[in-house]
């Protein structure tokens, strides 16, 4: 038992390596000119092993899309459960994705490029594009529960939604690629400002 445990313990490092070594150069060189040779060589594993956990380079790239999600959504759930107003649930729902990519660059570079592999790939897209419709589906459904009573057609939040979404990852994405110099807390701050301000002109405010 205690070997068998420990045969499970290697394997899961092994695979923790492998992922950190493919969103470290998904960041660095770009998920294009990133290949599985690549991802072996620095995580110091053969191409068998690779393949042991991930059939391909598009499944440790879904692997990280959902996991990068995943730990998303739980920032923003921790961030929104302790609010008492809707416009500070809908600001606190905001400034949690802000502040998790403007900390996760690594997570935020590989969330763009992915969308870019969506649409110059559309045979690969069925099993990513699944990713983002759950962070979709999930602004939505927090955006319905927060603005309850507002009679938002579940259409209007699916908008709103993806509104919020590009917003945040495209704010941050020009940051970087610009490369200005940046305040993070009063950037952020004017950067949620101005989208609540937007939801607000539209009545949605208590």
């Amino acid at each position: 038992m205690d070997a068998e445990r420990r045969v499970q313990r290697r394997m899961q490092a092994t695979r923790e390596r492998i992922v950190r070594s493919a969103l470290a150069l998904f960041a660095k060189n770009g998920i294009y000119q990133t290949t599985v040779e690549d991802i072996t060589e620095a995580a110091d594993v053969g191409k068998g092993t690779f393949y042991e956990h991930f059939p391909s380079k598009t499944a440790i790239i879904q692997h990280l899309l959902h996991e990068g999600f995943e730990a998303l959504l739980r920032q923003c759930r921790s961030e929104v459960g302790s609010a008492r107003t809707t416009r500070d649930r809908v600001k606190r729902l905001l400034r949690a994705q802000l502040h998790f990519f403007d900390e996760r660059g690594d997570l935020l570079s590989l969330f763009h490029q992915v969308r870019g592999l969506l649409k110059l790939r559309p045979g690969e897209a069925s099993i990513l594009q699944k990713e983002y419709k759950r962070y979709l589906r999930f602004l939505a459904e927090e955006l319905g529960a927060l603005l309850e009573g507002k009679r938002c057609s579940e259409a209007a939040l699916t908008q709103v939604a993806c509104a919020m979404a590009g917003y945040v990852t495209g704010y941050l994405s020009y940051r970087v690629i610009t490369g200005v110099n940046k305040n993070t807390t009063r950037d952020l701050r004017v950067a949620s400002r101005i989208f609540l301000e937007g939801i607000e002109r539209n009545g949605w405010h208590e």
